[in-house]
């Protein structure tokens, strides 16, 4: 078992955290000094670097096109379309400079990053789908995040080897799905979450091998119930035919079904096939401590939605990665720490934008190069020299192994994922000396502008012509407008659902307050009495069982 060997107090948020053998260990191996912040600041401050959503349209600063980026037209950095940026027709060692010692090093990365094009949004090997950032093989889909292999996905979040599903969270191997959060080979199912290997499921939570089942609550391999009780299947027929006649029954279907959740035991975590973990949604992992919806994790900590990682310590949405440190959106990454946005890469460190190359620092936009600081070539021997002397001076000024401070982040802190997870006011926000932006909307022409309380009530109701494409909808929550597309038209015709009344960014934050907060809470099974760590806070209604409490449950 680990061993404290330090207690430190957080330079943002005073808090005290400890430093075990283990860690330090790690941190030998980085050769990096122990941090001077917590995890949840750290975490928190390499969140501000990554922006999901919303998204712009703008003109390319080299060729002048129009193209879809993350980036807004009014932001003060150079921004290339994606073929562009990784075209010959620009050279990334052009912006080439020198280590200046007598200044701290953020400071000079900040000047840094304001001259070196940025790549306007990743998406790797899209096929139409341009509004998909931070995607990978997608096809045919629209306003998806952080998804890989998709066809027919729209507005959804980590959705994984699935076609044909709208507004979907952290969902794998799912099948003309609707609002179904944190689920595994789904097909046909509308608002689930925590179901697996199922169909024909409406409100369902953590429901597996089941079919045909209407708000039900810890099933197992059962069909043809209502609120966990048997009905007949005409009964069953009667009431799914109901639920889809208007918006006013589904949302109240919807209502009865939480309310019904909350008459039985919740697992305290969610973790399948682990050893020694802590965290929830955790999957095939071995001593990984306060980490989340990852799997196949060895030996990490603070490791959020990532599926492979060994050695690894405040990572997040990243992938294929051994021996890294306070570092995002790394892919295929060795013996790296804080880098942003880095494929492929190793023995690399305060990268952004970096692929297919090792042995650099502090550079950007390099793609297959080596021993490089500040986008300088150098000999190995002139690499290993300076970069001594950089560390020496970073450990010095205190930088070292520090991730980059919010104020030089390319984004305002309230269109990053930390505003998601770490929510804060534009006062708080200033106060930190932080950006906070709110940008003029854009979703092009449009032919009127609409009410959500005037749309049809039910699908069959809504008008199949080309003009309702060019409604600006008012969402019921916001008051932004947004559109529908054809392709979204043509599932919820398929599915029988009626229009969304509600902004597909707030739909996804909404979802998103569906997710427990990454954070332990210390209670008691309400069953055994045994003490329990869970991400159910304490003073929440539902009602909390350690695993061997729950498993006696399931029905």
């Amino acid at each position: 078992m680990d061993q404290i060997i330090e207690t430190k107090i957080c330079k943002k948020c005073q808090a005290n955290f400890n430093v075990t053998d283990s860690d330090a260990e790690f941190y030998k191996k980085m050769e990096v000094p122990t941090p001077t912040m917590c995890p949840t600041c750290s975490m928190q401050r390499i969140m501000a670097f990554r922006k999901e959503v919303p998204l712009y349209r703008r003109k390319c600063d080299l060729t002048g096109k129009t193209m879809v980026s993350l980036y807004p037209p009014s932001i003060p950095y150079t921004i290339y379309a994606q073929d562009v940026w990784w075209s010959e027709q620009w050279d990334p060692f052009k912006y080439g400079r020198d280590f200046d010692f007598n200044r701290p090093f953020f400071e000079q990365f900040d000047e840094f990053l304001k001259t070196v094009p940025h790549m306007g949004i990743t998406i790797s090997h899209g096929e139409n789908s341009d509004y998909c950032p931070h995607s990978t093989n997608y096809k045919d889909s629209y306003l998806c995040i952080s998804g890989k292999n998709g066809e027919d996905i729209y507005y959804s979040y980590l959705v994984n080897n699935s076609r044909n599903c709208i507004d979907c969270y952290a969902c794998s191997e799912c099948e003309l799905c609707y609002e179904c959060i944190q689920s595994y080979k789904l097909y046909s199912c509308l608002f689930c979450k925590e179901c697996r290997n199922s169909n024909d499921l409406r409100f369902c939570y953590d429901c597996e091998g089941c079919s045909d089942c209407i708000g039900c609550y810890g099933l197992r391999h059962k069909k043809y119930q209502i609120f966990n009780k048997q009905v007949e299947k005409d009964e069953y027929e009667k009431t799914k035919e109901e639920i889809h006649s208007n918006v006013e029954t589904l949302m109240d279907y919807r209502k009865k079904a939480n309310e019904h959740f909350l008459k039985y035991p919740h697992p305290n975590v969610q973790m399948t096939n682990t050893e020694n973990c802590t965290g929830d949604f955790i999957l095939n992992s071995r001593n990984a401590l306060e980490c989340y919806q990852s799997e196949n994790l060895e030996d990490c900590s603070y490791v959020w939605n990532t599926p492979k990682a060994k050695d690894c310590h405040n990572m997040i949405n990243s992938s294929g990665l051994e021996l890294v440190y306070n570092s995002l959106s790394n892919v295929e990454s060795y013996n790296c720490f804080c880098n942003v946005s880095s494929w492929n890469v190793k023995e690399t460190a305060y990268c952004f934008q970096c692929f297919y190359s090792n042995n650099l620092f502090a550079s950007i936009g390099l793609r297959h190069q080596k021993y490089c600081i500040f986008n300088k070539k150098y000999s190995e021997t002139e690499y290993e020299e300076l970069l001594k002397k950089i560390k020496k001076h970073m450990e010095n000024t205190g930088e070292l192994g520090e991730f980059f401070p919010t104020e030089i982040s390319p984004f305002a802190y309230n269109e990053t994922i930390a505003q998601q997870w770490f929510k804060m006011t534009k006062e708080e926000v200033a106060n930190n000396g932080w950006k906070w932006e709110e940008y003029p909307q854009d979703i092009g022409q449009i032919s009127k502008k609409i009410k959500a309380s005037e749309l049809p009530k039910s699908i069959e109701e809504v008008p199949d012509n080309q003009e309702m494409f060019d409604w600006g909808i008012e969402c019921e929550e916001t008051g932004k407008l947004f559109k529908i597309i054809p392709q979204e038209l043509k599932l919820y015709r398929f599915m029988k659902i009626p229009l969304p009344r509600i902004h597909p960014i707030q739909r996804h934050l909404n979802r998103q307050l569906q997710i427990n907060p990454r954070k332990q809470y210390q209670r008691n099974c309400a069953k055994c009495g045994a003490n329990i760590s869970t991400t159910y806070a304490p003073d929440r209604p539902e009602i909390i069982y350690c695993e061997k409490c729950y498993l006696e449950t399931i029905i």
